[in-house]
């Protein structure tokens, strides 16, 4: 009797041993697809985004395996859902310097100080890649699911051709200027008030 209970220990000891060396592991995230399963079995699902709202309070994108770059935004204010709406991302005016570069070692730490209370959270992943399946990504989402309240959301997105800008501009610590970039108007939509700013001073 004793032999069978040590053996049925040492079995179960030996399943246990086997689970811990199999974890289950994280599915890609794919952008161009409209719902995914990502973690746990979460359903996650895109819908278009309007182009005032892109950006969002909060944005992180995805740099490499092991870090990220963030900025943060005003508070925005009541969103209505209107599938009809211009989905053209608006210029914002980014900047190189507004870029901060986080790691996946102090991204819960990070995420705790800078996200707000206060307000509404409308936070963006945004990636030059299509397919998501890197350490910072898996991270970064669930460190921002602990921190989600009720009205904040989570989306995840391509990077628009603002970020890419001074995506490249940051990387080659070069000197910057919105006005001196060839736009692609298909892409961006610049506000009247801006287009007026910049006839004037030409």
């Amino acid at each position: 009797m004793v032999r069978f209970f040590i053996g049925f220990m040492i079995c179960i000891l030996l399943s246990n041993c086997n689970k811990k060396e199999n974890p289950k592991k994280n599915i890609p995230y794919i952008i161009s697809q409209k719902t995914h399963v990502l973690i746990n079995n979460d359903t996650v699902s895109s819908p278009p985004i309007p182009g005032w709202l892109v950006y969002g309070t909060d944005t992180f994108i995805i740099n490499s395996d092991t870090t990220a770059y963030y900025f943060q935004n005003k508070e925005i204010g009541f969103i209505c859902g209107t599938p009809d709406a211009d989905t053209i991302p608006y210029f914002s005016d980014l900047h190189p310097r507004d870029l901060i570069t986080i790691s996946n070692k102090n991204i819960y730490d990070f995420i705790k100080l800078n996200y707000n209370n206060d307000f509404r959270n409308a936070t963006f992943i945004a990636s030059q890649s299509d397919t998501l399946n890197s350490k910072m990504f898996f991270d970064l989402y669930k460190s921002l699911k602990k921190f989600e309240r009720d009205r904040d959301f989570i989306s995840i997105r391509p990077t628009t051709q603002e970020e890419d800008t001074i995506l490249y501009y940051k990387r080659n610590n070069e000197y910057y200027n919105s006005s001196n970039i060839k736009w692609d108007k298909k892409r961006i939509k610049f506000p009247e008030y801006i287009e007026f700013v910049k006839k004037k001073k030409n």
